[in-house]
């Protein structure tokens, strides 16, 4: 017989450890912050070693704890994945999703092709945000105020969002070593500069100084180019976490803003009934954003 920690305590760590918060981790697994405290507490005593310490507004992770979160990360992963494949039988059908070109491009069509290895019986059919055609999907994914009447609306993430840039521009003769170091770099923007207008209020800058801005209309071009050097972009944990991950993109300054009060979201008709690809899409997507997310 195993003789294994239960499993709610290495749940629990794992998501606090993956997520270096407690908070993070209370929201992710639907608990509250004491519980993931005394699970993780609990875990430490029944191995008689510590996995975390205190760092700041957050956790980091002992080198105890350093060695085990990967192995039981991979663990759950695998768990989540068999269990997803013995009942992905029962969803088959048609899904019509709507979302916004810069989620999509960045995030979400790269990670369909886990949507279809666990749902391969589930059609997708995916269209813009701006589309026209948006009121014949089933689900909206959605980034603002939740101000949609007539709608049921689900959070799905709320997130920073900070500067990013090349590594070359870090590696280059003139790297961002402090805020003001920004106005040396072009700045890439959506039209109306309202991302860095407010990045830098929020720093004590003044945005009329800036004197060379790239602005694109389509969110994923911004990215584009700031992967290819030209500049400065502004991007969140989500449409910037395969970048980040990757290293094609880098964080150069720790200063970040917050937008507590535009999240992204998921959206459905009310009264509209829901069926077993829906269900299937709105669990493997929440899920999902919570795993890969950088906060």
């Amino acid at each position: 017989m195993r003789d294994l920690p239960p499993f709610s305590a290495l749940r629990a760590f794992e998501a606090a450890g993956r997520r270096r918060n407690i908070s993070e981790a209370a929201r992710e697994l639907y608990v509250t912050h004491g519980a993931i405290s005394k699970q993780v507490k609990a875990l430490e005593e029944s191995l008689g070693v510590p996995l975390t310490r205190r760092a700041g507004r957050g956790i980091e992770l002992t080198a105890k704890g350093r060695q085990l979160i990967p192995h039981l990360t991979r663990v759950l992963d695998d768990l989540d994945g068999a269990l997803r494949a013995i009942t992905s039988e029962r969803f088959e059908g048609e899904l019509i999703v709507s979302c916004m070109p810069g989620l999509a491009a960045t995030w979400l069509i790269p990670k369909l092709p886990l949507f279809f290895e666990s749902f391969p019986d589930i059609s997708v059919t995916l269209l813009s945000a701006s589309n026209e055609q948006r009121s014949a999907a089933d689900l909206e994914i959605l980034y603002g105020r939740p101000e949609w009447p007539d709608r049921n609306i689900r959070l799905l993430k709320t997130l920073d969002v900070f500067p990013v840039c090349s590594p070359r521009i870090m590696n280059g003769p003139e790297p961002i070593r402090k805020i003001d170091d920004l106005y040396k770099h072009v700045l890439i923007d959506e039209p109306g500069g309202a991302h860095w207008r407010e990045f830098l209020v929020a720093q004590g800058r003044d945005p009329s100084l800036v004197r060379k801005r790239l602005r694109f209309e389509a969110f994923n071009q911004g990215i584009l180019a700031a992967r290819d050097g030209l500049g400065v972009a502004i991007g969140d944990g989500l449409t910037m976490a395969s970048d980040l991950a990757t290293g094609r993109l880098v964080r150069p300054l720790p200063a970040m803003v917050s937008r507590r009060s535009l999240a992204y979201y998921l959206v459905t008709v009310t009264d509209q009934p829901v069926t077993g690809p829906m269900a299937a899409f709105t669990d493997w997507l929440t899920s999902e954003i919570q795993r890969t997310a950088i906060d």
